[in-house]
């Protein structure tokens, strides 16, 4: 029969609304209340907490076959507890017994009664000795030896991300905002960045069809390179070019419990790369949740298809995926029949395409720990756009690898990965005669950390929690637009220490010390915040932060040779000039600081608001062209062997002389009013001032002025959940107008140059209406993604966006 689950819109508040009430009962005393509560808590979003303190209300209530039960399901999902929790069944087990015993007896020793009423005892007969009395029910039974009722708010949001450990929102040092699993499945986004548009702060800017750039606060970028994006805490970046490429993940969206993202620096806790933002996404974990698959399908053959099993026996978890993905272009660059041109691939119409594979497991050791072990494969094909003036680049064949492993302890956290990509790579297109370009790469990195961790309480106002920490990262490259075969290795040492004061203060001071080889020194990360709570469930937040961005295997190795018009000359673009072997890159840096506020007073909105200003600078860009002089030719106009190019001209990369004072804003709400509807909207405010105080004449007559972030934009949406199993999502975005300094050739000139190019604001509008049916196993549902088919570009070279709509399927078993 086709019945759909009542459950309800923002399904963790109203669990934990219900749970709140369900425990306050309980102290009162209130048993039966407080357990129906914890029975709706249990069916809005399962919970193994809500189960031991549904069994434990039992027992405290003296009905004991029902608090066996709930603890035997308590056990069933194999708790960390498992042995303490034996341990309290064999006792209410034996409470059960001996109170059967004590009733059996008592009606044995108790005469039947006589049908009917009792007969006058005849004269001079003694008299009728008085009946057994009849025992009064059980007591409520001591809370010895049934476990400590779990009081902690289960269902309250938790993040790790912002001082690499589990904590509040309200007590994270840094702004942060999460993406749930329910947010997830309502919008029916299959692209994993996509996820983060709806977010205040956060910049998306969709390329291609395959090709989506995330930045936090500005300075977004082909190939953005800004914000650090990890998964389960381990690095996913491309070394090479200090981007994410998304498509070389091995998870899918179904594999997705949470994504948090802190705004704002994050170098004190994780290094270079984290330099306006970190992006963490945190997987379902090995054993938990069930299995299932899911498959979408829609216009222009564009494909998403998720198989996934999970499962656990005793102490050991595990959890395999596999998916396939196919996402053609928005538009074509090549038509067919041109005779005048090559094309790296034959495929035009083909943006992405991916298959991937993952695998994790746990297994758990008692009190000493949990080890958890893994690994992931992706590998297809892609389409980008490049950096500079290489503004469309294929990647025919990629192959993307992790194996993880790590261990948690009460007081260490110890984790080492290693990381492999290799590619191929072309030019798109180019005119017969000119080169594609093509190059392999293949990049390995091996990452460790080991973290001490430890809380101390010094008074009854006084808890330190301290981390403290070290870290290795070692990177090989091999890569045909490299000078030669390059290695790094990287070591840095870091530390957070937080001390709350009466829970109405907390001071938090990080620090980090990275080893960078490229720059042959030390770079530091301090941040500092402030946290005020004004009440338990609000907080006043300041802090200072800095933070930078270490040079690219690509920006500091490159050695590219560009074939010019006249014959046998070339324009040679390098990191290690040989027309100046003493010149090196400095790192990009950022200065912030902020002043926020979160509420989460009631249960039924959520209020959070951020002002912040940022002064960044040293942000690299190719560098103008540098012609050959006759004082540089005995030492770098000497021919190319490989090539067979004359050197003519020199390129590379440099620092900018400008840098930029920015002064934001965020404010976001997410409200509840009624049961099975949940509303959000968000404001971002980003004024960008151009500093050329640092720049020579010269300079200052090759520059143009930037905007490439949207001084406002607009956020909002509305989740909606009914029992008659119909659900969906609305999702509207605004986004202001932007100016863009991008680098071209400018082939009369024969050089590189800077030219200013105009974005439209535009609205994007995305929607998804979905049915729930067999006790809510599956779903299907139809997306759409510009749904009101507003054509617009997101990136003054991009490509131009139109509408897609998806049908898709979702079983679980």
């Amino acid at each position: 029969m086709l019945v759909a689950r009542p459950v309800l819109a923002d399904a963790r508040t109203e669990a934990r609304a219900h749970f709140k009430k369900g425990m306050e009962a309980i102290s009162a005393g209130k048993y039966d209340d407080g357990i129906a509560e914890l029975e709706k808590a249990y069916e809005i979003l399962p919970h193994a907490n809500v189960l031991y303190n549904i069994a434990r209300a039992h027992a405290e209530a003296g009905n004991l076959e029902k608090a066996l039960e709930y603890f035997r399901r308590y056990l069933q999902t194999e708790p960390a507890d498992k042995d303490e929790t034996l341990a309290i069944v064999r006792t209410l087990e034996l409470r059960l017994k001996k109170q059967q015993a004590e009733r059996d007896k008592a009606q044995a020793e108790t005469p039947p009664e006589k049908p009917e009423g009792p007969e006058k005892p005849p004269q001079g007969s003694p008299p009728t000795p008085p009946l057994a009395p009849t025992p009064a029910p059980p007591a409520p039974a001591a809370a010895a030896g049934i476990g400590a009722a779990r009081t902690e708010d289960v269902f309250a949001e938790s993040i790790v991300t912002a001082s690499k450990g589990a904590q509040s929102p309200l007590d994270a040092p840094s702004s942060t905002s999460v993406i749930t699993e329910q947010d997830i499945r309502l919008s029916g986004i299959t692209k994993i960045p996509e996820l983060l548009r709806r977010l205040a702060g956060v910049d998306i800017m969709e390329v291609t069809g395959g090709q989506t750039e995330v930045s936090i606060r500005g300075f977004n970028q082909r190939l953005a390179n800004k914000t650090l994006v990890l998964v389960d805490g381990r690095s996913v970046y491309a070394d090479i070019l200090g981007a994410t490429i998304w498509q070389t993940l091995s998870i899918g969206v179904e594999d997705i419990q949470r994504i948090e993202v802190v705004r704002g620096p994050g170098s004190a806790l994780y290094g270079a790369d984290a330099f306006n933002g970190v992006v963490n996404i945190i997987t379902k974990k090995p054993g938990e949740g069930r299995s299932g698959l899911a498959g979408a399908y829609g216009s222009q053959a564009t494909t998403h298809g998720s198989l996934w099993a999970s499962g656990r026996q005793g102490e050991l978890g595990w959890r395999m995926a596999a998916g396939y993905d196919y996402l053609p272009r928005w538009s074509r660059e090549v038509p067919n029949g041109r005779a005048d041109v090559r094309t790296g691939v034959g495929d035009q119409v083909e943006s992405s395409r991916t298959i991937r594979l993952d695998a994790r497991g746990s297994r758990r050791f008692g009190k000493l720990g949990t080890l958890n072990f893994g690994g992931g494969l992706a590998q297809g094909s892609l389409e980008v756009l490049g950096i500079g003036t290489l503004q469309d680049i294929v990647l025919p064949r990629f192959a993307a690898t992790d194996v993880t492993t790590s261990f948690n302890a009460e007081h260490f956290d110890a984790r080492i990965f290693w990381n492999r990509l290799r590619a191929d790579s072309s030019l798109n297109v180019a005119y017969v005669g000119q080169s594609l370009l093509p190059a392999r790469v293949e990049q390995n990195v091996v990452d460790g950390e080991l973290v001490y961790k430890t809380k101390i309480r010094i008074s009854s106002d006084l808890v330190n929690d301290l981390r403290i920490g070290g870290a290795y990262r070692y990177k090989d490259v091999v890569w045909t637009y490299l000078d030669r075969d390059r290695f790094e290795h990287h070591y840095a040492l870091f530390l957070h220490d937080e001390l709350e004061i009466a829970k109405a203060v907390a001071l938090v001071a990080d620090y980090r010390l990275d080893w960078v080889p490229y720059l042959e020194r030390f770079q530091q990360s301090p941040r500092g915040a402030v946290l005020v709570h004004p009440s338990k469930q609000s907080t006043i937040r300041g802090s200072v932060a800095t933070a930078f961005r270490k040079p690219t295997f690509l920006e500091s190795y490159l050695r590219l040779p560009i074939q010019l018009p006249v014959t046998g000359a070339g324009q040679f673009s390098e990191g290690v000039r040989r027309d100046d072997p003493s010149f090196i890159l400095n790192a990009e840096r950022i200065l912030s600081a902020e002043l926020g506020y979160l509420n989460q007073e009631s249960d039924l909105f959520t209020v959070d608001t951020a002002l912040y200003f940022n002064r960044v600078s040293s942000l690299i860009q190719l560098a103008a062209t540098r012609p050959l002089t006759v004082a540089d030719f005995p030492t770098a106009g000497r021919q190319d062997i490989a090539t067979g190019f004359f050197p003519v001209a020199f390129g590379g990369w440099e620092n900018q002389c400008q840098a930029y004072n920015v002064y934001g804003g965020e404010a976001g709400v997410r409200t509840y009013p009624t049961e099975g509807l949940d509303v959000y909207a968000n404001y971002t405010l980003n004024l960008v001032q151009q500093d050329n105080s640092g720049c020579t004449a010269e300079q200052l007559s090759r520059i143009v002025a930037d905007q490439r972030t949207s001084q406002h934009k607009v956020n909002a949406g509305v989740q909606l959940r009914t029992k008659s199993g119909v659900d969906g999502s609305v999702d509207f975005h605004f986004i202001g107008e932007q100016s863009w300094a991008e680098q071209v050739t400018n082939f009369v000139r024969q050089e590189i140059e800077q030219q200013r190019f105009r974005l439209s604001k535009y609205a994007l509008l995305n929607a998804r209406v979905g049915y729930r049916f067999l006790s809510d196993q599956a779903d299907v549902g139809i997306v759409g993604f510009n749904v009101l088919g507003l054509e617009h570009r997101e990136h003054p070279f991009g490509q131009l966006l139109g509408r897609r709509v998806m049908l898709q399927f979702t079983y679980r078993f």
